[in-house]
């Protein structure tokens, strides 16, 4: 093994054991204990990952297609610093929204945006999803408006198995397409109005007159 192998090495395994502690500091109880195994594994797992070729990243096309005025919007935030690691993260995630939601990324249920979080451009979205490190975070959309977002900072525990990866972002993004289009109460209330309603122009049948017995 030559000097700048060794080097790379090195480099490598003190990125990702500083990684390791970037997730633990940035996530809540709930969300470490949830990755806890995972994130035991990680700093171990990456040197011998990239080593092998595991975590090569595929070709990004399409990284900012036009977001949706109604449906979920799959955000990945990145940072001035392009690891292997968080390119993998990226390319997999692009690649279940292509794969798996190829018909509504074409009627525009489904968008995909690419966003550098470090950029000052984009501190209001860094201060309000809390993102400190590079990570996907869904958003729903409701006419244009945002309605409900969700930070998967899972998918650093998971990168390194594509097949629970590509479950887990599958599972998250249909999650909240359940809920895109749901009648809030206003308008719930408005179909019950209109459903119950008289309709004034409605004609009534009157009674014939019966003669009256002699």
């Amino acid at each position: 093994m030559d000097l700048k192998t060794s080097l790379s090495i090195a480099l490598l395994s003190f990125f990702s054991a500083t990684i390791v502690v970037l997730i633990a500091r940035s996530l809540d109880n709930q969300a470490i204990r949830s990755i806890e195994p995972q994130l035991a594994r990680i700093a171990d797992q990456l040197e011998t990952l990239n080593s092998a070729g595991v975590l090569t990243a595929a070709p990004i096309t399409g990284s900012n297609a036009v977001e949706t005025e109604n449906g979920v919007v799959v955000n990945y935030f990145f940072s001035n610093t392009r690891c292997a690691t968080c390119r993998a993260i990226e390319s997999q995630t692009l690649e279940v929204v292509q794969s798996e939601f190829a018909a509504e990324l074409k009627d525009g249920t489904v968008g995909w945006k690419t966003l550098n979080y470090e950029d000052d451009n984009h501190s209001q979205l860094r201060e309000q999803f809390q993102i400190v490190m590079p990570v996907v975070v869904l958003t729903r959309v409701q006419n244009g408006e945002l309605a409900e977002w969700k930070r998967l900072d899972q998918v650093w525990g998971l990168v390194s198995d594509r097949a629970a990866f590509s479950t887990f972002i599958e599972q998250e993004i249909n999650g909240l397409l359940d809920a895109v289009n749901v009648p809030d109460v206003a308008d719930e209330e408005s179909v019950l109005r209109s459903n119950t309603a008289t309709d004034d122009s409605t004609e009534v049948d009157t009674p014939v007159d019966l003669p009256l017995p002699e």
